[in-house]
Order: structure tokens, then sequence, then C-alpha cells
């Protein structure tokens, strides 16, 4: 998303702003058009998002920011390193990459999940990969235990027993013929796979499924990659 705003909103570095980043585990619900409910408390973490080279970091009046929002018990914010920020979103978009676009291909709540073992392990198997090779988490202490294959499947499985009648975005995205989040999702970890040299091909087939069912009229089409996804998470 960083990248996207950048390239569209700010390609000039000398007069880009300093990005913070959050990582939101509340669980919220769209019931009309600008209504939200708050349906499930958990947590928020932020963080800044170090500049580049030759850039100097945010004033010390931009703090103000990330120390205000914790002050709100409700949020059950905090502030940390990016680093550690940073694996908090991976660790999300791990989860999202399974649940979102599985859910949203076949209409269906998170509990449906538990009936894809196979896809869920090849997905967190490439999402691994990556992961471990990512070269601004080299040296970080505890990546490779949090990010292994198991501990992934640990962590997923245990949130999506949790949430097993809730409905992904992604879900609702597709129901109301809205465009989905599946490039920032699946398709973050195709490109940062083509970045380190670890190929995704599930994680870009979900991506060729949700965009071909979400943008053309063709079924069979659909069909075809739907069935590839799923023939190939059942060989993995």
């Amino acid at each position: 998303m960083i990248d996207t705003v950048t390239e569209h909103l700010f390609p000039d570095p000398t007069t880009r702003p300093h990005y913070a980043v959050g990582v939101v585990s509340h669980g919220v619900a769209l019931t009309k058009p600008f209504h939200v409910t708050h349906t499930g408390p958990a947590a928020m973490a932020l963080g800044w998002v170090p500049p580049p080279p030759g850039r100097t970091p945010a004033p010390a009046r931009d703090d103000d920011l990330l120390a205000t929002l914790p002050r709100s018990p409700r949020f059950n914010a905090r502030t940390d390193a990016y680093t550690q920020v940073f694996q908090t979103q991976l660790e999300k978009l791990a989860l999202n990459a399974f649940c979102n676009p599985t859910c949203a291909l076949h209409d269906a709540k998170t509990g449906f999940l538990v009936t894809m073992p196979a896809l869920r392990r090849a997905i967190l198997t490439e999402i691994s990969a990556v992961v471990l090779a990512l070269p601004e988490l080299q040296g970080v202490p505890g990546v490779r235990e949090r990010f292994a294959v198991n501990r992934l499947e640990t962590t997923v499985s245990h949130i999506l027993t949790q949430n097993a009648e809730t409905t992904c975005s992604m879900v609702w995205d597709m129901r109301a013929g809205r465009e989905t989040e599946v490039r920032f999702i699946n398709g973050y970890w195709v490109r940062r796979g083509r970045e380190v040299g670890v190929a995704t091909p599930v994680n870009e087939e979900l991506v060729q499924a949700v965009l071909h069912r979400t943008g053309l009229n063709n079924r069979s089409t659909v069909k075809n990659v739907e069935s590839e996804v799923k023939v190939k998470s059942r060989e993995i």
C-alpha cells in the first residue's frame, strides 16, 4: 500500500511525508453506509516507517499522533519499532492471504476454511519462504521461529477458530461488486516473492481467480482457474 501511495500521490521525495503504519486487529462490520459496528475488541500496533537513505527522521512534533492513540483504552494501541510492527503486518497478511480469497471464491464464512487444510499449508509455505528471504528482516531475532510454517499454521488456525462465524471483507466486496484488495494481499506476496527469488504459484493463482471472478463474464474461465487452484493445493 505504501508503494502505491508513493507512486500516485507523493512521487517527489522532497515533498513526501513521513509514513506511520498500523495494524488493526479489532473486528468491525459495515452495517450500512457510514455505520460501522465494533464487533470484536482486540489491539492496534503502530510505528514509524524508517525514512529512505539521506532523509532525516520524522520531526519530534509528529510523535504526538502515535503518543495520543494509545491513550484511548478502547483502542488498546501500542507503539513499537518498525521491525516489530512490520512482522505483525506480515502475520496479518498471511492470515488474510488464506482467509479472504478462499472465502470470497466460495462465498463462505470463515469457518469454511477448516475444510481446506492443503490450501492453507500451500499458501503459508510460500509466505514463510518469502518472509525469511526479506532483506529488511535479515538478522532480526526471532523471525525464523515466528514465521516457520508450523508456527504460522498454528497462529492462523487459532484465529480462524475464534472467528468461525465471521465473514471476510473480500466476501462482502465480491457480493457488492466492488474491487477487492487481493492485489494488496496475495499480490503483495507475489511481488515480494519475485523480488527475493521465491516462487509463489498458489498465491498467483488466487490473485487471478479473484480478478477473473470480479472482472470477467466468462464463467468457464473463472471455473478453470479456481479448479486449478484447488488441484494444486491438494497436490502440495
